[in-house]
């Protein structure tokens, strides 16, 4: 204890220095910190992926319309002959939005829950998240049905039988009574209902966008779940410029399909890029990758710089203590216990600046976790990037208290009593 209040009544005396060598570390730790951190995360967009899909990645294939002026009628009959030789399950599309909903507004139960996920009340009250998909990407989802049923063929037809459309509630909405099984939820602006047939399970998440290579994940426990009226999506000019989705039908290898998707395709006048799930995903995480490998070679070689600095500042810093060095030898300290004292104070600065930065991190990514309703794996931190932070400061630790021994030890005891050169 003696040790400690020693080294930080040394610190406060030089504090203008000692609050630049933290500044140093700091901004090193951080940019080691959050460069190792993401490329581990980025090295987890695979295992990500497989957790959010009920399928084999290498059997499902996302389609991209090339050209953005596609004609509905093309592309119906593309997918319609697809279907129909059997290549692939569906082609389907996903996309988020929002609806208002008129048994949310003035909701105690609803500002609750948006206040639980961190959400702004939004202006127009009773608005609530969806998530529209086509028929199959019900099957693409690894959805946990904790009550009533999923989406079944036939509830994608509802627009053929009427005006409410069944719906899939997420596990916080239900938690918050907000919905349950049967209940109806009436649009507030046009004149359609929504039925619940389902609860999912709180952990249930789907890919923030459309384009699922870049593993940006999200919660769904906020959300409705709702089909799409397939005959509404494609009775506009064009079709909606987004990724299709279709699972590989039978035992054809992805390469068998593609190259007759691509046969139809021109047969239809349809210009569609083939890529299975998986490859996207490598492809997507090797140029992320790269991209932050010279990023974490930045980071290191700053981290080395900043070193040498510190090391150059605490030897200037020591040239300017000699006479409290020779005042502290005249009364009976030895130059291990100066060793030890300096050792101390670099120690002490290099861990205060570590767990300062690692603190406003860890709480920077929980709240964007919260905010962004992300899932959690998404901002765990990882050993190795724990293990490298705590190399790097000990490294910058090493140095420093090594090239202070060797200086003291160079050092005259008498010209250290008289405080000169």
């Amino acid at each position: 204890m003696n040790n400690l209040k020693m080294v930080l009544k040394n610190i406060s005396k030089r504090k203008g220095i000692y609050f630049l060598i933290m500044i140093q570390v700091m901004v090193s730790v951080w940019l080691l910190l959050t460069r190792i951190d993401a490329i581990e995360k980025i090295n987890k967009i695979e295992k990500d992926v497989e957790s959010a899909i009920s399928k084999d990645s290498s059997r499902i294939l996302r389609l991209t319309i090339i050209e953005e002026g596609t004609k509905p009628k093309d592309f119906l009959k593309f997918r319609e002959e697809v279907l129909d030789k059997e290549l692939l399950e569906y082609i389907a599309f996903n996309m988020y939005g929002s609806i208002s909903i008129d048994e949310f507004c003035n909701n105690s139960k609803y500002k609750d829950m948006k206040n639980e996920f961190k959400e702004e009340i939004p202006m127009d009250d009773g608005n609530i998240n969806t998530l529209g998909i086509e028929n199959g990407i019900e099957n693409l989802i690894k959805l946990n049905i904790v009550k009533g049923r999923n989406l079944n063929d036939e509830d994608f037809k509802w627009y053929e039988k009427g005006n409410t459309v069944p719906a899939l509630g997420g596990y916080g909405l239900y938690r918050y009574g907000l919905i349950d099984i049967g209940d109806k939820l009436k649009d507030k602006y046009e004149n359609i209902e929504y039925e619940i047939v389902g609860i999912i399970d709180e952990d249930d998440k789907w890919f923030f966008d459309n384009d699922m290579s870049n593993s940006e994940m999200r919660h769904l426990k906020d959300t409705l779940i709702l089909p799409i009226n397939s005959k509404e999506s494609y009775g506009t000019v064009y079709v909606p410029t987004m990724h299709y989705f279709g699972e590989i039908s039978g035992n054809k290898s992805s390469e068998e399909a593609i190259a007759e998707l691509e046969k139809i395709s021109k047969k239809h006048n349809v210009q569609i890029g083939f890529e299975t799930l998986k490859r996207s995903i490598e492809r997507g995480k090797e140029v992320v990758e790269n991209e932050f490998k010279y990023y974490l070679i930045f980071s290191i070689l700053f981290l080395i710089g900043t070193t040498f600095g510190i090391t150059v500042m605490i030897v200037l810093l020591l040239n300017s203590r000699k006479h409290d060095i020779g005042v502290r030898i005249a009364v009976g300290a030895s130059f291990k216990d100066i060793k030890r004292m300096i050792s101390g104070e670099i120690l002490f600065v290099n861990i205060l600046s570590t767990l300062i930065v690692s603190t406003i991190y860890f709480i920077q990514e929980k709240i964007l976790f919260v905010m962004d309703n992300e899932v959690v794996n998404m901002m765990d931190i990882n050993l190795l990037t724990f293990i490298s932070v705590i190399v790097g400061v000990a490294f910058m630790c090493i140095l420093p208290i090594y090239i202070v021994t060797k200086r003291l030890s160079k050092f005259n005891p008498s010209e250290l009593v008289g405080g000169r050169e």
